[in-house]
């Protein structure tokens, strides 16, 4: 062959080469990322985050979806229709559930254990361990009893110079604050959709929720204390409406109304108050949320999880461990009160640096460190779905009058057990 063609044909050659080598440098993976109800408010952090990760990992683009009420339902059918996101951030007891029917990967398949360990503290990371595996990186957490935010001028109209110290108290001074003012004091959680949260008041008695394996929560000491809190409904010392909507948002709605006196829970609640009506922000103070009578706080924090089907697992970590770690966490944290789940977060000190005049500056401050405390209080059983919503059905009959609390615990632990296998 005519040497003239053999070097033209060699760089022919070498020119596809080049050009396929350069598509390949260039082309992208789409990875799809669901949060859930952080949007319009958190758009900006959740873009930033994403734009940092970009810039870190040119190869890869991340899309962006917020979830609200419907997440489980969407996150379902997308699996179902081989459509499914490749990080999805959920709750603690949606993790269980999806890691049960088996449409989670176990994070410790992508993410060595060292990794996992030196980015997160352990307790967060056992928050997500189903059967031996963990199936969510630790995102942003909360504290169920951390702070209490509370209203000074419905707790001066009631004659309470200080706040309460103890679970006790707060309900004794909501009696007041009711017969004085009208507003409710402390919204328990009673029945909030997303799991049992009136377990968490059986366990800040220091009263089992599980006992060698088994459920244990309807001795007589906790038939009392379940009739305590249906009394305090009967009087309307506490809202009937706790049976229909979820505690955190509608006590976020009451004080931002000036229609209840405290918040307890994490810093995070008060940056919708803020938002909602300053007014009623400026005249909020912030201390040491009180404790039940065990001394113990419960809280949680949310996961992302990658599902079974995702395409894109590798990618799908890479940017699960992004958005979860130290510096990401630290700037959530500044913007809505956050607990960090991450190591060094307790060190930060522009967390720790608290305007004394700003609520939640305070309570951002007085939770910061407190990602290596939180935990639920118990696991979540197999059959999650199933037993909670019997639970809940047991209790809102115990509220209601139809059963008494004895029955309708001694009832949610005989389903518990006979179903959590």
């Amino acid at each position: 062959m005519n040497k003239k063609l053999l070097i033209g044909a060699g760089i022919l050659a070498l020119t596809g080469a080049l050009g396929i080598s350069s598509l390949a440098q260039t082309q992208k993976t789409e990875i799809e990322f669901w949060s859930w109800y952080l949007s319009p408010k958190f758009d900006p952090y959740l873009k930033g985050v994403i734009a940092d990760f970009e810039k870190v990992n040119p190869t890869i683009t991340v899309k962006l979806a917020d979830k609200q009420d419907t997440m489980v339902r969407d996150l379902q059918a997308a699996i179902a229709l081989g459509k499914t996101p490749d990080v999805v951030n959920l709750w603690g007891d949606a993790t269980a559930s999806f890691a049960q029917d088996g449409l989670l990967t176990p994070v410790n398949d992508l993410t060595t254990n060292d990794a996992l360990r030196a980015q997160f503290w352990d307790n967060t990371i056992g928050m997500f361990n189903v059967d031996g595996k963990n199936y969510g990186y630790p995102w942003y957490g909360w504290t169920d009893q951390g702070v209490m935010a509370y209203n000074t001028e419905l707790l001066q109209k009631a004659g309470i110079k200080s706040p309460p110290k103890t679970l006790n108290e707060v309900l004794s001074m909501s009696k007041r604050i009711k017969t004085a003012t009208g507003a409710y004091g402390w919204l328990p959680p009673i029945k909030d959709p997303n799991g049992a949260s009136f377990l968490g008041q059986f366990y800040l008695e220091g009263l089992a929720i599980v006992k060698d394996g088994k459920a244990a929560f309807n001795s007589p000491a906790h038939a009392r204390l379940l009739t305590k809190f249906v009394n305090l409904m009967k009087a309307d010392i506490i809202p009937q409406d706790l049976l229909r909507k979820e505690a955190f948002q509608l006590n976020n709605e009451l004080y931002s109304q000036g229609k209840s006196a405290f918040i307890i829970g994490g810093a995070q609640a008060l940056t919708r108050v803020k938002d909602a009506n300053k007014d009623i922000y400026g005249k909020t103070k912030v201390v040491e949320a009180p404790l039940g009578s065990a001394g113990v706080q419960t809280g949680g924090s949310m996961s992302l999880v990658i599902p079974k089907a995702s395409k894109n697992q590798k990618e799908a970590a890479l940017f699960a461990m992004f958005m979860t770690n130290n510096a990401s966490q630290v700037k959530f944290s500044k913007l809505a009160g956050i607990v960090p789940t991450t190591k060094g977060a307790e060190k930060d000190p522009d967390l720790k640096a608290a305007n004394p005049n700003d609520a939640l500056d305070v309570a951002t401050s007085l939770v910061s460190g407190a990602g290596r405390f939180i935990t639920p209080g118990w696991k979540s059983p197999k059959n999650t779905d199933d037993i909670y919503k019997n639970f809940n059905d047991n209790i809102e009959a115990a509220f209601l009058g139809k059963k008494s609390a004895q029955t309708a615990l001694n009832d949610a632990v005989a389903f518990w057990n006979a179903n959590a296998k």
